[in-house]
């Protein structure tokens, strides 16, 4: 692993997170900006159902994995792969070499915000030590600004053990520039400002976390078999499809499974 790579993962260590300055080409950035916006436009006029009123004022683009191919590339490309595996595989996963990743993409969104997000933390329940379970990658397709409603972190929050206390002062804001990445632990103390410019700030977010942890929608049903042929053994394991649980112990006896599980049509896992 190179220095640089080291770097980022300490400071992920030390402090909960990390900005990694111009990750993204320019055009890279405009590409997926461009992708952003004409998937969002597909929304147009659509409510979903349990959309909390935090969120109401947001911009979404739901499930990236399934809209095109370009988004697997982006979260499997090397660097990313290599920080999210020192912070998430798991070393005794015996199915698959600990070279290539164990863990799991849990959700993958576009966001612009709107309103106010409170301090939270993404880990669900707040735990000390060492090792965490789940982490985001946040990649900036337009500027973040304090205006237009930036990340803002706790520093080293995520070593508390704690909920979050909503009325620290210790508020970091994330400024950043247009093809930057963010990445933090989810125990991090983390949420936003208020975008008060009334204009887009959009984001790609996506949460990675350990083999065993449920992801927030059902990934391996819905990806549509288009994009799944163009994939290779590490991304459909990213993916989830070598955690798959078993219908039964006729059908196997192990969630975790190898490459040689994988299918060569979605369909043929249900």
């Amino acid at each position: 692993m190179n220095s640089k790579l080291n770097y980022h993962i300490n400071q992920i260590k030390k402090n909960g997170f990390v900005k990694l300055d111009r990750f993204l080409a320019k055009k890279t950035t405009q590409q997926l900006k461009d992708l952003v916006n004409f998937n969002y436009k597909k929304y147009t006029g659509k409510e979903f159902t349990g959309t909390p009123d935090r969120v109401t004022d947001d911009k979404m683009v739901y499930n990236l994995q399934n809209k095109n191919y370009t988004f697997i590339k982006l979260i499997t490309s090397r660097n990313v792969v290599e920080i999210a595996k020192y912070f998430l595989n798991d070393p005794y996963y015996r199915f698959i070499d600990n070279k290539y990743p164990n863990y799991n993409l849990l959700y993958f969104n576009a966001r612009s915000s709107g309103k106010k997000l409170d301090l939270h933390i993404d880990s669900h329940i707040p735990f000390t030590g060492k090792l965490t379970n789940m982490m985001q990658f946040v990649f900036l397709l337009e500027d973040s600004t304090i205006d237009n409603g930036c990340t803002i972190v706790v520093k080293k929050s995520h070593k508390s053990g704690k909920f979050t206390d909503r009325k620290s002062k210790k508020i970091i804001p994330l400024n950043g520039k247009a093809g930057d990445l963010l990445i933090w632990d989810s125990r991090l103390w983390h949420g936003t400002f208020e975008n008060n410019s009334k204009l887009s700030r959009w984001a790609i977010v996506a949460t990675f976390g350990a083999w065993w942890i449920k992801p927030s929608m059902n990934i391996t049903r819905s990806l549509p078999n288009t994009i799944y042929k163009k994939c290779n053994n590490m991304q459909k394991q990213i993916l989830g499809f070598c955690s798959i649980p078993p219908k039964d112990e006729h059908d196997r006896i192990n969630t975790k499974c190898g490459y040689s599980f994988i299918k060569k049509n979605v369909q043929d896992y249900y």
